[in-house]
């Protein structure tokens, strides 16, 4: 005897799932690429460049364009660390970009 086809709401949540699944392998691929965690942040020479940065730099889930929504910063023995907060401006997924400012050295 043939077996039943799927019912629809079975077929669409075993769709959900798979999605759900592949945006979470996204967005933890994403927080390994430079300026994806504090560990892993985007060396930059100059905090003006930090803004120019996230506007180059694109969503991983859709590419969209990112916009910029706020930052602090972090002194550390390293440099400055400045911590970004962003939003995609297609899918509106939250961001969070990661970048250290290169102390000055002296002459």
């Amino acid at each position: 005897m043939a077996k039943k086809s799927s019912r629809p709401r079975t077929e669409r949540r075993e769709r959900d799932r798979a999605l759900k699944k592949d945006v979470r392998n996204t967005e933890r691929m994403a927080r390994a690429l430079p300026g994806g965690s504090r560990a892993t942040p985007i060396e930059v020479p100059a905090s003006a460049l930090v803004e120019l940065a996230v506007r180059d730099a694109r969503c991983p889930q859709c590419n969209g364009a990112l916009e910029l929504r706020g930052d602090r910063a972090e002194s550390t023995a390293r440099g400055v660390l400045r911590e970004v907060d962003a939003v995609c401006r297609l899918c509106h997924t939250p961001r969070r970009l990661w970048f250290r400012l290169a102390p000055k050295l002296a002459n």
